[in-house]
């Protein structure tokens, strides 16, 4: 069913490309990738992990008031270190084809519709911030603008929808896509997503506002649904700018509603420089599982990861970031960040370098990662990153292995 409707919308896509159109472009991004692993600095168990992406993409504008974006994504993946070839290994090599953004947007004076595949982001940046399917209104007034939007996530490909929530969700987000039961391997949860968002970008003159209302509903068997109720507020000054925010859950499961909550602090210091530099101080919290179970741990609906060796999902963990980016010359840009991790209950977060039997400790430990960008020349792009993970600065398992990792990235566009 999910793969006719599917086709169905790349049919209506190309239905819409061959109308009169006014303005055409077309281009082109690709990707590669290589990801380097060491585990606890055990370079036997050394993964290298080579992906790459092909994005095409397409616009075109309908008469003065309308505007049709459509990309797709051909991605590809191999373990070289694995052992195994493309013909004697079925995890060692994959390709995998996905339509990526592609909505049609129309400006109708009084508000701007958008409908198709579309990104949408909540005030945080933590909850929901993914391609979703569905539409969206947006009303620009003097006192303020107002979104409303639907959507649907069980026409995405489960690695870019990202949607964990539940430990089968999670379990399915880490399997391959099975060709032969591809419509049970490829798809992401089936989840509907609704927002009303208001957002004044000069309350009192200075202060950005941004308030929203979610609901999501569980489409599948689980029935695990939630509502959260997010604020942020943005606060410039003359030299630093201070963001905050915070959300309030409702995770409705197993007949119960409970509550659960997050939270984020951060103030961004701009640095005197004829260079764009600034350094960012933040503490970003989300609950975890009360003792007494009156609040649980805060579940987001897309699991935007943290950090860039931990890549945990934002539940249940505390981390506080110190991050400096900046512009090295006119082609080269730097950011270097220390983040440090807590754990807000025991059980909630239980990957590395937590061990089954781990000690009560809240503190798992820090992270350094440095990344410089170069920008080679127009549309080619380096991007090379290095890190590690410390355990040992933690009392959850400070006698664990350092995690060390290395990524080259180089990004070629065509226009």
């Amino acid at each position: 069913m999910k793969k006719n409707i599917s086709s169905l919308a790349l049919y209506a896509v190309f239905f819409f490309c061959s109308l009169s159109l006014n303005a055409v472009d077309f281009g082109l991004v690709y990707t590669q990738n290589a990801d380097v692993t060491v585990p606890e600095f055990n370079f036997k168990n050394t993964g290298l992990d080579l992906s790459g992406v092909f994005q095409p993409r397409f616009t075109a504008l309908f008469g003065e008031k309308g505007d049709l974006y459509v990309s797709a994504a051909v991605n590809y993946k191999a373990d070289p270190l694995s052992g195994a070839t493309p013909w004697n290994g079925i995890n060692s090599f994959a390709i995998i084809p996905e339509l990526t953004r592609t909505d049609f947007a129309c400006n109708l004076g009084f508000a701007d519709i958008k409908v198709g595949r579309m990104i949408y982001s909540d005030p945080l940046g933590f909850i929901a911030n993914n391609l979703f399917d569905g539409a969206q209104a947006s009303f620009i007034t003097g006192a303020g603008n107002i979104r409303a939007g639907c959507w649907y996530t069980g026409f995405l490909y489960k690695k870019r929808a990202a949607i964990t929530m539940t430990e089968k969700e999670l379990e399915s987000s880490y399997s391959d896509v099975d060709y032969v039961d591809f419509a049970n391997t490829y798809f992401a949860p089936s989840r509907i997503l609704a927002a009303l968002e208001y957002e004044h970008p000069s309350l009192a003159g200075f202060i950005g506002l941004n308030v929203s209302l979610m609901a999501q509903i569980d489409m599948g068997k689980e029935k695990l649904n939630s509502q959260y109720f997010t604020a942020a507020l943005s606060v410039p000054g003359r030299f630093c700018i201070l963001d905050l925010g915070g959300c309030i859950e409702l995770i409705e499961y197993n007949n119960e509603t409970t509550p659960a909550f997050a939270g984020d602090i951060g103030l961004t210091f701009i640095l005197p420089s004829t260079l764009e530099r600034h350094i960012k101080l933040s503490w970003r919290y989300t609950s975890g599982v009360s003792e007494d179970k009156t609040y649980t741990a805060f579940l987001p609906l897309t699991t935007v990861t943290q950090g860039e060796i931990l890549e945990a999902k934002l539940s249940g963990l505390s981390l506080l970031c110190f991050d400096f980016t900046g512009r090295m010359s006119k082609s080269v840009s730097a950011n270097m960040a220390f983040k440090y991790f807590l754990r807000t209950d025991f059980g909630t977060y239980r990957s590395y370098p937590v061990e089954k039997n781990a000690s009560d400790g809240f503190f798992l430990g820090g992270e350094i990662f440095g990344r410089i960008i170069w920008n080679i020349s127009t549309g080619v792009r380096m991007n090379f990153g290095t890190g590690a993970f410390l355990p040992s600065l933690g009392d959850v398992n400070p006698d664990k292995g350092i995690m060390w990792r290395t990524n080259l990235n180089f990004v070629i566009s065509i226009y």
